[in-house]
């Protein structure tokens, strides 16, 4: 697995998870606005699934951020590592 896929997979569920808490919505709804199911925001957050460069362009839409904010997110705690 390579370096950039481990901190995805490592970080990026709880900061999604955090974005679409602070949006106040639910997986369900966060996969309406993103046109995918309730299993794949699931999955995402659980760290199963790793978001490529087009869907986390269409969850920072949906989560109403830029997607600069996401890996900024993921940047600030890999730094820490």
């Amino acid at each position: 697995m390579e370096e950039e896929e481990k901190l995805v997979r490592r970080f990026m569920p709880g900061i999604i998870r955090q974005y679409r808490d602070q949006a106040n919505l639910s997986q369900q709804e966060l996969a309406d606005g993103v046109g995918v199911s309730k299993g794949f925001i699931s999955a995402l957050e659980k760290g199963r699934r790793v978001l490529d460069l087009y869907m986390l362009v269409q969850i920072a839409s949906a989560l109403g951020v830029r997607p600069g904010v996401l890996i900024d997110a993921l940047a600030q705690k890999a730094e820490k590592i």
